[in-house]
Order: structure tokens, then C-alpha cells, then sequence
């Protein structure tokens, strides 16, 4: 589930996963999967935080394209994305089964078409301000303890929690960057790693 992170930009913003079966994550109307995220802050941690980048995403522009997330957990059949998704990869029935899967990935060559018809690709503009202690995913603004939520969000599983907190391998190497990282933005996160 998707849980609300505290940006400097727009207030408290919805960051994390939409559906227990895959591993793609949102950030409001913007979509991106958590093996990409990951790779981007691997590279961060290990290259250097850049001044600015630009990586690819999927920016949905209309909130009736993105759909009701609610709704497609108590099973109404309705238009957009995340019930797209639903239909395919329907919410658990039993609530011990309401775990992250941490297998997600797997799918992403069945989710990311069902995205594309509803998306369009776009870059996200990465700035790291070190002056300010600033991290800017696009338009959203974090500080660095907002920053650490959302990297803390995947490396929990969001709010369900990975399955037996096994976490696919490239959560475990984000986290082994983050801990070996001399650079500002990821400086005293390993503690709680």
C-alpha cells in the first residue's frame, strides 16, 4: 500500500506499492518500478549523488487513468491503471496472504504494457542539492530524512511488509551501497539496516 511521505514541496505525497504482486511503485501520478529505483540509488550511493539526472519514469496525467485504489481492493471493476493491474493480480483473499512479494519483479513484462496504455514515458529530473540537504525526484522536493523514508519504505516492503522479509536481491544491494556510501545524501543510514 501506498503511504503518505512528507516532501518540502507539496506537503505529504503518496510514495510506494500499489499491488502486492509486483514490485512497480508510484510517487503520486508517477510510476516507476522498485528494481530501477534501486539501480538509480546504487548508483547514486557508489557514483556520487549528480547534480542532476534525468531518468526514464511513467507519468499518468489524468487521475481517472490512474484509477481508484480502494476500490480495486474491494474487487469493483472499474477504469484505469491499478485496477488494470487488480484484475490480473487480484488483492489476497486471506490477510496473511497480504504480503510484498518479493518475486515482483517477475512481472514486470506483464504489468509495464498495462502501464504503457494508460502512461506516458517521461524523464524525472534528479537533482541533489548538498548545500540545502535537498533531494528533488522531479518535481517533489524530500530533505534527507524524507529521502531516508522512502529508501526505508522499499527496504521494508511498504506497509504489508516483504513475505517472510525476504527481499529480492536488488533491495540487498541498495542497502550494501547505502551502508559502503562516503557521500552525503546516504551518510549515517546504515544504522538501521
Amino acid at each position: 500500500m501506498p503511504l503518505g511521505h512528507r516532501t518540502l514541496s507539496h506537503g505529504i505525497v503518496a510514495f510506494g506499492f500499489f499491488n502486492v504482486d509486483t514490485d512497480c511503485l508510484l510517487l503520486n501520478n508517477s510510476f516507476f518500478f522498485a528494481s530501477d529505483f534501486c539501480a538509480w540509488v546504487i548508483r547514486w550511493a557508489t557514483d556520487g549523488p549528480p547534480q542532476e539526472e534525468r531518468v526514464p519514469i511513467h507519468v499518468i496525467h489524468e487521475q481517472a487513468d490512474i484509477g481508484n485504489l480502494h476500490w480495486s481492493i474491494q474487487g469493483y471493476d472499474h477504469p484505469g491503471f491499478i485496477p488494470a493491474v487488480h484484475r490480473v493480480y487480484p488483492f489476497p483473499a486471506a490477510p496473511e496472504d497480504f504480503k510484498q512479494q518479493p518475486e515482483g519483479w517477475q512481472v514486470r513484462d506483464v504489468v509495464e504494457p498495462i502501464l504503457q496504455e494508460y502512461a506516458t514515458a517521461e524523464d524525472m529530473v534528479v537533482r541533489f542539492d548538498e548545500d540545502k540537504g535537498l533531494v528533488h525526484l522531479g518535481e517533489y522536493i524530500f530533505d534527507r530524512s524524507g529521502f531516508r523514508e522512502i529508501l526505508d519504505y522499499v527496504w521494508r516492503g511498504g506497509m504489508p511488509m516483504w513475505r517472510a522479509n525476504e527481499r529480492p536481491q536488488y533491495v540487498l544491494d541498495m542497502i550494501e551501497a547505502i551502508r559502503n556510501s562516503p557521500y552525503w545524501p546516504f551518510q549515517g543510514m546504515c544504522r538501521a539496516y
